[in-house]
């Protein structure tokens, strides 16, 4: 029997990947780069990224996390 996506929303996703962000990069970097940028474009996975301003190219820090499962992959920063 199917079940309901552990990740239904971008107000799901935001709330997840921010309590992960902050644990993991401190709540100074994190708090420096919000709002946090949301993507759910894939449907599949949500891609939520703090926005480092000082930054030439690339980004911050972001989370993957599955639109199903809600597993999720850590990165340090995005291209």
């Amino acid at each position: 029997m199917p079940h309901k996506d552990y990740v239904p929303d971008q107000k799901t996703a935001e709330r997840i990947a921010d309590a992960v962000l902050v644990a993991q990069y401190g709540e100074e970097r994190v708090n420096a780069g919000r709002p946090l940028l949301v993507d759910g474009s894939n449907k599949e996975y949500w891609i939520v990224e703090v926005y480092e301003r000082e930054l030439k190219k690339g980004g911050g820090p972001a989370v993957w996390i599955n639109t199903h499962s809600g597993c999720m992959q850590v990165m340090d920063y995005m291209k």
